[in-house]
């Protein structure tokens, strides 16, 4: 049976008129505000805690577990990374070795149409 908030008006105006007002209130204060299905019991408390700290050791569990995989995907990609480091440095060097070679041709080239011109320059120069 629920108890409603009118059969607990009815069973402290009862109490007062047995025990009087301050008794009635004390006893009242003594009563669950609900039913007392609704209370809970330590063992009820004690129960929930242990379904608790299973369900937090399970939790803790499972982190662990994708806090280990994580870690493995970060080594995969720090080795990556290192792979790509090194693929980097080698095709700079190479770029490095190519611009030095076109550097070396273009400077022949630019020192022949230099003496080139110079002779062209004599040449006229020798005209007049």
């Amino acid at each position: 049976m629920a108890i409603s908030e009118h059969s607990r008006h009815q069973l402290y105006n009862r109490l007062e008129e047995l025990l009087g007002g301050e008794e009635a209130a004390t006893l009242m204060a003594h009563l669950p505000p609900v039913g007392w299905a609704d209370v809970a019991t330590k063992r009820d408390v004690d129960m929930l805690a242990i379904e608790l700290r299973g369900e937090m050791a399970s939790l803790r569990a499972e982190v662990r577990g994708e806090i280990a995989a994580l870690r493995g995907e970060f080594g995969e990609l720090r080795g990556e990374f290192g792979a790509l480091r090194a693929e980097v440095s080698g095709l700079k060097s190479e770029w490095r070795g190519e611009l030095q070679s076109q550097m070396r041709t273009q400077l022949v080239q630019l020192l022949g149409i230099q003496i080139a011109a110079a002779g062209v320059f004599a040449s006229i120069v020798r005209l007049f």
